[in-house]
């Protein structure tokens, strides 16, 4: 082979080579090119979605809508009655701290920001059974406390005597060394109506039969105290201990009995028979009504018409006179319940400025009602 031939031949050697380096070298620049520009790309829409607010808000919104509607219709409501709260207590809190006696008072300070009663639909009054005959035998009750939880001790019996298919004999209270107050059923509620108008759900007499009242019901184990009762009892627990005392010897005492039944689950029957003794049946007698509602007249003089909540637990508002016209338009009324008394003061270990004889006064209350507090404080230390 001469030497121009073999010269040719590599110089077609070298160039196919050369040829597919150039390819190659093409495609890979081609697929740094794609592979920068999808980085790019991802970045550019990345960059978007952090710097564009409409867009953010966008598709938030629509997951949000997606998933959580319901919650943030309910988170709506309860920040706009928290809303009116707030502006409520801050319009009281700067009324509270302004200086000098010139500066006018708030115009809201005395509006009613809560929605009349007027507007509340009574349910209480309906009724889904025949009365109660009664036939288990008989429940006495003796309430304790003050009136509100001698009030619930008898809305607890009445739905407890429903229950058990039993007669309930009018609730008694005891008589208390804080209260000093000596006064019974008939002395505050209405007794006639009170069985009247129960006598669909409940039979309810005002005392034992003859041959029951001579019973020593400690003695045959018919007496159940608080301690007997767990708080908010379930209607099983009636069902399996105290039914069967009933049953036995006829008769059932309960003692105390404020919070010794639960609210749930309780069947809705009976829930409303507790509500219908609660706002209904229980009827304060007319000296109290009427001076409850002279009270009310007094603080609500603006309000020409009563709601069915005050129409009946404190009867017709009485007429106004016109001589007392002005003087009721010009004056206000705060009532206010400190809870101040002596078992509170004992049992809160507080020193109220009374000096000694406040407490030793307070110290013997302890000794006779609250021992164990007594003894704990005198070996515990208190920082």
């Amino acid at each position: 082979m001469s030497l121009s031939e073999s010269l040719g031949v590599k110089r077609r050697k070298n160039g196919g080579w050369l040829g597919r380096q150039q390819r190659r070298n093409r495609g890979i620049v081609v697929l740094v090119g794609v592979i920068g520009f999808f980085f790019l790309v991802n970045w550019w829409m990345f960059f978007r979605l952090q710097h564009d607010p409409s867009a953010g808000r966008k598709e938030s919104s629509v997951l949000l809508n997606s998933t959580l509607s319901g919650k943030q219709n309910k988170i709506a409501k309860v920040g706009r009655h928290r809303q009116v709260m707030y502006n409520r207590l801050l319009a009281l809190a700067a009324h509270a701290l302004a200086d000098g006696e010139g500066k006018p008072e708030p115009h809201d300070l005395w509006k009613e920001t809560l929605v009349h009663t007027v507007s509340w639909k009574p349910c209480a009054d309906q009724r889904t059974w025949e009365p109660s005959e009664g036939t288990n035998g008989y429940i006495l009750v003796s309430a304790n406390g003050g009136i509100s939880q001698q009030r619930v001790a008898i809305c607890n019996a009445v739905a407890i005597a429903r229950f058990l298919n039993s007669i309930l004999v009018l609730p008694k209270f005891q008589y208390s060394n804080v209260w000093q107050d000596a006064s019974q059923f008939s002395d505050i509620y209405q007794e006639e109506y009170f069985i009247k108008y129960l006598q669909a759900d409940v039979k309810i007499v005002k005392e034992l039969p003859v041959e029951l009242q001579s019973l020593d019901l400690e003695v045959i184990g018919s007496l159940v105290t608080d301690a007997d009762i767990m708080k908010e009892a379930k209607l099983s627990f009636y069902m399996k201990k105290i039914l069967p005392i009933l049953l036995k010897n006829k008769v059932v005492h309960f003692t105390g009995f404020g919070n010794r039944l639960a609210f749930d689950p309780i069947p809705l029957d009976l829930q409303r028979l507790r509500c219908r003794c609660n706002f209904h049946a229980l009827r304060f007698v007319n000296k109290i009504q009427e001076t409850g509602a002279l009270l009310i007249q007094r603080m609500r003089h603006h309000i020409s018409q009563w709601s069915f909540l005050e129409r009946n637990l404190l009867g017709p508002p009485a007429a106004k006179s016109n001589h007392n016209a002005k003087a009721i338009k010009a004056s206000r009324y705060l009532a206010i319940h400190l809870r101040f008394e002596i078992d509170m003061a004992a049992y809160s270990l507080c020193y109220f400025g009374g000096g000694k004889e406040e407490e030793e006064e307070l110290e013997a209350y302890r000794e006779v009602h609250f021992p164990a507090l007594n003894t704990l404080r005198k070996t515990t230390k208190y920082e």
